[in-house]
């Protein structure tokens, strides 16, 4: 597949849907002075060259019990990638798991009920190696934000 060469209205378009998901093509088109078919076609690129991968909903997991966030560190032996990644992936508490260079093979982040949820599942864990578990108290920003400030710096 062939890189596509963003167009400051595909930052646009993308900038507008983070805002709002459900934006539809009409108002997306009325907002961005463009036609219906201009703004489809150029959502339909995003799609196809994976830009924009999918349209989602943001969920708080605290709000539905899970009061305790944290990142799970595991040292492990790279031979056993394979059945870890398989482990990891069954358990529905790990919410981002990055494969990383360094002492760690694994960094997640997971999200438990309580304290003695969180002990079990690191517990889980240690079947594969040694651990290091940081809770987080808060998290300030959780996602990447498109907008046109981040295409100046792509230029620069």
């Amino acid at each position: 597949m062939t890189n596509y060469l963003m167009t400051t209205l595909d930052w646009k378009i993308l900038e507008k849907l983070q805002q709002d998901g459900r934006t539809s093509v009409s108002e997306l088109a009325k907002n961005l002075n463009r036609s219906r078919s201009n703004i489809s076609e150029h959502i339909e690129q995003l799609l196809s060259h994976g830009i924009l991968k999918q349209f989602s909903i943001t969920i708080d997991p605290e709000k539905l019990g899970f009061g305790v966030s944290a990142f799970v560190r595991l040292q492990a032996s790279s031979k056993d990638h394979r059945k870890i990644i398989n482990h990891v992936n069954d358990l529905p508490e790990v919410a981002e798991c990055h494969v990383m260079t360094g002492s760690e093979l694994l960094v997640m982040r997971v999200i438990c009920k309580d304290m003695p949820h969180l002990r079990s599942l690191v517990d889980s864990l240690t079947q594969f190696g040694a651990t290091q578990t940081d809770v987080i108290f808060a998290t300030v920003k959780s996602e990447v934000r498109v907008d046109l400030g981040l295409e100046q710096s792509l230029k620069s």
